[in-house]
């Protein structure tokens, strides 16, 4: 029985390095006779170009470890399942391809030719699941090019080699997306782009995934305006680039596992959005992180930070995490001279409105000053008393608080005066008042930043 009939009766032939013509399997697949099991077929060595361009047939089309010079055309073809594992060609160009089930493409090698991708999947629709797992893709721009690709289950980019841009701008992923241990690089693009993609479940760019991209402009990951189901986990994965990561408006429906150290360059991670506290960082890390290695100064990474530990009762988290953010706004941020003196005023002494502790201490070092002023530098010597003696260390400390706390005074007899008919009880009295009013500005910072007047959330 021939080789032809063999496959239209549905066997799995091997061909062990054998030629087949092209034409005969695309004359295979649309044969009325070809069994259900469509066209099973490894080790061959298909001769021509496989043109597969506009075929409808509800078969499978299953290629295993074949060759051929030319790039494989599947555009529009709409076919029940295709596996092409082990495939060594130029390229695979399949946009618009319909797929009832799944695509595999598992430890193909494409070289690209003188296309620019290796794979072409724009807009292409598969029911089930794709899998380049172990691929080795070189393209002159993009080694997988699926910019509205559209499954209905997961995509796994496992262990996938590819030098050129992975394209999933708009993609629409009906499950997770794998890429653990996958190992991109684009010398002019980002390397991961998926750009306003949609993943149902979670985005797993982990335990080896590594992206590198020498572009200055562009990051190595780029997924701004995704939407995750699930988690977003960079945990063991690397991003390398003058930029390494651009999250900017992604939304992550459950956490995030991200080590600050996933990142070999700068972030963009304005509009992130994510549930409960970031995992794999700690606090200190994540604050460093924000102030240091973003493009930008942005509020919304610190306050929707700052909510998520609100939601977990970290109060004290919420607090640092909210003066790390008025640090960074008077460093990096747009403020007027005036906002940025009023800015380091309140930032010295009631640490931005969430540390109004520090306005007491300030308010003591204050009536502090006072006492050694009276006691020290005027002393018994610069003070009158009404009744005769010298005025007491008590009489002289209680001088010295009336004359310097703000409504409240310890001593209402007013037993003791300073000398104002000499020089240094003239000066003794007009420190004094300074210190009033120095101790008046810390009492009213202390109340306006306790009932939260001076908290910004710029």
């Amino acid at each position: 029985m021939g080789v032809e009939q063999r496959l239209i009766d549905g066997e799995f032939v091997d061909l062990k390095g054998a030629t087949i013509a092209a034409s005969s399997i695309r004359d295979l697949l649309i044969a009325d006779r070809l069994d259900p099991r469509g066209i099973r077929l490894r080790d061959a060595r298909v001769e021509g170009a496989l043109d597969l361009a506009d075929i409808h047939s509800k078969r499978p089309l299953v290629l295993l470890d074949c060759r051929t010079d030319s790039p494989v055309l599947l555009d529009r073809a709409n076919l029940s399942s295709v596996d092409l594992s082990g495939l060594v060609a130029p390229a695979v160009s399949a946009a618009w391809l319909r797929l009832d089930h799944y695509l595999l493409m598992q430890d193909v090698r494409l070289d690209g030719g003188t296309a620019e991708w290796a794979v072409d999947l724009a807009e292409a629709q598969i029911g089930s699941h794709l899998s380049l797992r172990g691929a080795h893709l070189t393209g002159i721009e993009y080694a997988l090019h699926a910019p509205k690709l559209r499954t209905g289950s997961q995509v796994f980019l496992t262990d996938l080699r590819a030098s050129g841009t992975v394209r999933l701008d708009g993609a629409r992923i009906g499950g997770n997306l794998r890429g653990e241990g996958a190992h991109i690089h684009s010398a002019t693009n980002a390397a991961f782009l998926g750009v306003d993609m949609q993943v149902d479940d979670n985005l797993f760019l982990s335990r080896g995934f590594h992206a590198r991209t020498d572009s200055t402009g562009l990051a190595a990951v780029r997924i701004r305006g995704s939407r995750l189901g699930g988690q977003l986990v960079l945990r063991g994965g690397k991003a390398t680039g003058a930029i390494a990561l651009d999250l900017k408006h992604t939304r992550a429906g459950m956490e995030i596992l991200f080590a600050t150290d996933v990142a070999e360059g700068l972030v963009d991670l304005d509009g992130l959005t994510y549930v409960g506290v970031p995992r794999d960082a700690t606090l200190p890390e994540w604050l460093d992180l924000l102030a240091h290695r973003t493009r930008r100064y942005a509020s919304q990474p610190y306050l929707h930070l700052a909510a998520a530990h609100q939601a977990a009762g970290n109060e004290r988290d919420v607090r640092r995490v909210r003066v790390a953010q008025q640090k960074d706004l008077l460093r990096r941020g747009t403020l007027t001279r005036w906002g940025r003196l009023w800015h380091r005023v309140t930032g010295a002494t009631v640490g931005y409105g969430y540390r109004p502790a520090i306005a007491l201490l300030w308010l003591a070092a204050t009536l502090t000053a006072a006492i050694v002023l009276v006691v020290a530098v005027a002393g018994p010597s610069g003070l009158t008393r009404a009744t005769t003696g010298p005025c007491s260390t008590v009489e002289q400390i209680g001088l010295a608080l009336n004359a310097a706390t703000p409504l409240v005074k310890p001593d209402t007899q007013q037993r003791c005066q300073i000398i104002t008919t000499t020089g240094l009880g003239q000066f003794v009295v007009i420190t004094t008042w300074l210190l009033q009013a120095l101790a008046w500005a810390f009492a009213t910072l202390f109340v306006a930043g306790f009932t939260g007047l001076v908290r910004k959330t710029t």
